[in-house]
């Protein structure tokens, strides 16, 4: 099944999935260090996102997150792709700045279509994802 998205962030990606229906930030979110979230007490505490494609609603934004996203890529940390319902600005600014490959305002709803462990592959040129085996 292929879903027709907009292109944050240029590139292509596949990985498997990790899927969280609520805001993120690279800054304080995730541990540049282990690619892990690392923020206490949320429902995706310890996680991995390195490699993965993280699927989310959008950016939380704070102006250091454009180094903490450079800090994850840099250590071989960073998610392959990301697909957001609406990036904001931080996180579109990181996106970019990191060539992690990004796509938000998908013509379907990705919450219900994508699941945790699903393969997915990101064309964020062309503006597609693609689910593999739906």
């Amino acid at each position: 099944m292929e879903i027709r998205a907009h292109m944050v962030g240029a590139g292509k990606a596949e990985g498997e999935a990790v899927v969280y229906n609520g805001p993120f930030a690279f800054l304080g979110d995730l541990s540049p260090a282990t690619g892990k979230i690392c923020m206490p007490r949320h429902r995706l505490e310890g996680q991995s996102l390195v490699d993965k494609v993280f699927v989310f609603t959008t950016g939380k934004g704070s102006s250091g997150c454009d180094f903490a996203a450079w800090a994850t890529k840099k250590n071989g940390k960073a998610p392959a792709a990301i697909i957001c319902l609406e990036s904001e600005p931080v996180l579109s600014g990181a996106c970019i700045a990191t060539g992690i490959p990004a796509v938000d305002r998908p013509e379907k709803d990705v919450f219900e279509l994508i699941k945790t462990g699903d393969y997915v592959r990101v064309d964020a040129d062309a503006g597609i994802i693609e689910l593999e085996g739906k």
